[in-house]
């Protein structure tokens, strides 16, 4: 009886979760663009939570578009834009004081690009792309504030000509915050 019992309590569990994921996940929808592109930005925005929350985001954009915060939990703000060539520019911040921040990013030739800061806090800024000049790859970003406040961002970026061949560069993902 007692292994029918657990057997049970992780079949819920499991269920309870896929659920979780499934209404934080939200809508999908698909759009065809014009000929003009213009900024779309997605954010995932969280203000006082009594438990872990997920967020989607999705910044498109035209090159030298103006940048634009696609995170802001727990003390971490992520911002992007497309720079003038159509790539991809991603910064994070914190604006809480000795904050950490660790992270990989794998471009689209299969390099490895380390992010690591463990005096990460205000008036400091991370890089999240690449310097290499491949910018179709994809991160995890890991922080933590001295609070245990904790944010992990899983995300992916693509510079020009993305998307259908648009001249769009993109950068989204998704954030769980504690």
């Amino acid at each position: 009886m007692n292994r029918l019992m657990r057997h049970q309590g992780i079949a819920a569990l499991s269920v309870s979760i896929v659920a979780m994921a499934a209404a934080g996940a939200g809508p999908a929808s698909a759009r065809s663009d014009r000929a003009t592109v213009k900024t779309r930005v997605h954010s995932a925005t969280v203000k006082g939570s009594a438990g872990p929350v997920t967020r989607t985001f999705s910044f498109i954009g035209p090159s030298g578009s103006k940048t634009a915060t696609v995170v802001n939990i727990n003390g971490l703000t992520i911002n992007a834009r497309c720079g003038t060539a159509g790539q991809p520019v991603i910064f994070a911040f914190s604006s809480v004081a000795r904050s950490d921040i660790l992270g990989r990013i794998f471009d689209g030739a299969g390099r490895l690009h380390s992010i690591h800061n463990t005096s990460f806090g205000p008036g400091v800024s991370v890089s999240l792309s690449t310097s290499s000049g491949d910018f179709d790859a994809s991160g995890n970003v890991l922080f933590e504030t001295p609070t245990a406040k904790v944010v992990t961002v899983s995300y992916a970026f693509d510079n020009a000509t993305t998307l259908g061949k648009q001249k769009v560069c993109t950068v989204y993902g998704s954030a769980i915050a504690s």
